[in-house]
């Protein structure tokens, strides 16, 4: 029982202390500290704990980890009920005034008080928690002012209302309701009054005064994480000796976070390495279930051990000749590795058909046959976009489709070499190679980080150059390359809206107008060619080109992605480093996004099964690696 006054006591704080810093620095880097000191501490503990437990617990997995990630399984229920406080007042304060934020958090907290959470009634019991510390802090003038006497009052009133809320809920008729949302009527104020009432009595013991609350209170997130799997554990005296055990161990490995890894792993290294990682994950689950948690781990090792030595020794790789030539070696032959493999392997006994679906159809185009009359080599669809299908014309009459992808990497690079330069270029090839899910890529021949290298060098030697003025001279060129790129793959407008929409927003309404135009005529005049060729087949048939990339999306998520992609697309502000991060952070949250939905409405949350492709995650690695290369040299606005 007594734990659930603890976390009202947490939310109480939290929300004061949220409000007091907003009226102090605004909400400044506001994601930023959610990010760093709650969501990446969560997910990192997710996994190790699944690594390092699965030999003590038979029942802890990666599919466990999943599920405690997407929220199936809720051992760590608040770490998501915070992060909705967290993003219900930020919704609240960023886009409301002081009366109807007031009003919005209100509602917030009635519609978690009405609703059952996977967790049962514990988030609906601390519904208004947050809210009263919210409160507090705007009162705080009245608060001040009250005597010890007034004081004394306020926390008798409250304990008899907890202890008539907790009388109610013992009466059996009533207790019956558990499991109810009329049962959430009586958890919540009892909850409420209890921990309100409990925060003025602990300045008793006078906390600012004493050296274990201060540790208690700087690593209570920490301390949280690292006991609650383990609570279930205690039945007797030597099952609890063993539960500390376990939680000690658990919170040193919260303590390696803290004080090794958060201020070293910047936010895209930290989605470049959970990228890769989920590579690891799901193939080597294939491989062994038992062992894949111990080959996550050493792939999580690994690449910390690698963004480390680059973010504090790149002053002394600058000065080295001889260390980066011998980076370079070992690059390329990763390149010669990355080719060997990509011929060693059949592409007929490949699983994936991404290489079939540009191969076959362009087999067709040449031999005088509608293209999107092919199937791949599974059977599927092949529905690639036509100017995909030209580019690729090359590489199909070298054999190999998959060649395109080395030809991305060399203008990718090139595009590093002039704009980032020599050092950083190295850096990139680097990174690129020990890519786990790059390697995938080129093994199975898939064309989809071909695509985004692609966008990523353009964008890449681009952006120096961008300003109002330059943008609205070359508008029509703009208009008419970004048409180009949309009939590769709908996804690269993601990259592109968040480039250029901060600069259309300021365009008079008649270029708006002209621009829009042109983009979505030059795009769909690259379709004219098929539509004449054959209509019914173009528009009839089920293997026409959208057939494919509008297969997998939910139209209902765009009142999600458009106001994030908005807020991401104004919030780069010029910055080359906020740009590539943006750009990646909106990538990985199109697709997680995405993802769920569908496992909402198929009811399939295994993320390995193979509903789900995970390689789209690997559209972000570009945007990662060009975002942690300007992060680790001093962040510039190259043109306001």
């Amino acid at each position: 029982m007594w734990g659930g006054f603890f976390v009202t006591i947490f939310l109480v704080l939290s929300g004061y202390g949220i409000e007091e810093s907003f009226r102090k620095n605004g909400l400044d880097v506001y994601w930023q500290k959610r990010l760093e000191k709650v969501v990446l501490p969560f997910v990192f503990f997710v996994c190790a704990y699944n690594c390092v437990f699965s030999f003590l617990f038979p029942g802890v997995t990666m599919h466990k980890c999943l599920d405690e990630l997407l929220y199936i399984s809720p051992t760590f229920w608040f770490v998501f009920f915070i992060l909705k406080c967290y993003a219900v007042y930020w919704i609240g304060t960023r886009f409301m005034g002081e009366r109807l934020r007031l009003f919005f958090f209100v509602a917030c907290a009635l519609i978690c008080l009405n609703i059952q959470a996977p967790c049962g009634h514990l988030e609906a019991e601390q519904s208004f928690s947050f809210l009263a510390g919210v409160l507090l802090s705007m009162n705080k003038r009245h608060m001040e002012v009250l005597s010890k006497r007034e004081t004394r009052n306020v926390i008798l009133l409250l304990l008899v209302i907890g202890a008539v809320f907790l009388f109610l809920k013992t009466i059996p008729f009533l207790h019956e309701l558990k499991g109810r949302i009329a049962y959430n009527y009586m958890l919540c104020p009892f909850r409420l009054s209890i921990g309100l009432a409990f925060i003025p009595l602990f300045t008793i013991f006078r906390p600012a005064r004493s050296r274990l609350l201060k540790i208690a209170g700087k690593y209570s997130l920490e301390i949280y994480i690292a006991h609650i799997p383990f609570i279930s554990m205690i039945v007797d005296a030597r099952s609890t000796a063993i539960f500390f055990l376990y939680s000690v161990l658990a919170f040193a490995i919260m303590l390696i976070y803290r004080n090794s890894i958060e201020n070293r792993i910047s936010i895209v290294a930290s989605l470049f390495i959970l990228i890769n990682v989920l590579f690891v994950a799901k193939y080597s689950v294939r491989v062994s279930e038992r062992f894949a948690p111990i080959s996550t781990l050493l792939a999580v090792v690994f690449y910390y051990v690698i963004f480390t030595v680059l973010s504090y020794g790149q002053t002394r790789m600058e000065r080295s000749i001889r260390s980066k030539m011998y980076i370079l070696a070992v690059c390329l032959l990763a390149l010669i590795g990355m080719l060997t493999i990509q011929y060693a392997i059949d592409p007929y006994s490949i699983q994936v058909d991404r290489w079939s679906a540009l191969h076959f159809p362009i087999q067709n185009l040449l031999s005088g046959i509608y293209p999107y009359a092919a199937s791949t080599h599974l059977g599927g669809n092949a529905s690639p976009f036509p100017v995909w299908q030209i580019l690729h014309i090359p590489f199909y009459l070298l054999g190999n489709v998959g060649l395109s992808f080395f030809a991305a990497v060399a203008l990718f690079l090139w595009s590093c070499w002039k704009v980032q330069g020599q050092d950083k270029t190295v850096v990139i090839f680097m990174l690129l190679c020990t890519s786990i899910a790059i390697w995938y890529e080129v093994a199975v021949r898939s064309d989809l980080i071909t695509n985004f290298l692609l966008l990523a060098a353009i964008i890449n030697v681009v952006f120096p150059h961008l300003s109002q003025q330059w943008v609205e001279k070359h508008q029509y060129w703009i208009a008419f390359v970004v048409g180009l790129f949309l009939s590769t793959r709908i996804l690269v407008l993601i990259p592109i809206f968040l480039l250029l929409f901060p600069y259309f927003i300021k365009m008079t309404w008649r270029k708006q107008i002209a621009v829009l135009f042109l983009t979505f005529a030059v795009f769909a005049l690259t379709f004219v060619p098929y539509a004449v060729w054959d209509w019914h087949e173009f528009y009839h048939f089920h293997n026409n080109p959208w057939a494919l990339q509008t297969s997998q999306g939910n139209l209902s998520d765009f009142i999600v992605f458009v106001p994030l992609a908005i807020f991401l697309s104004i919030n780069h502000k010029g910055s080359s480093y906020r740009y590539f991060r943006n750009t990646a952070v909106m990538l990985v949250a199109f697709i997680l996004i995405t993802f769920v939905h569908n496992m909402y409405l198929g009811e399939n949350w295994d993320l390995f099964s193979s509903a789900y492709d995970i390689t789209y995650f690997s559209t972000a690695i570009p945007f990662c690696l060009l975002a942690f290369i300007e992060k680790i040299m001093p962040d510039r606005v190259l043109y306001p």
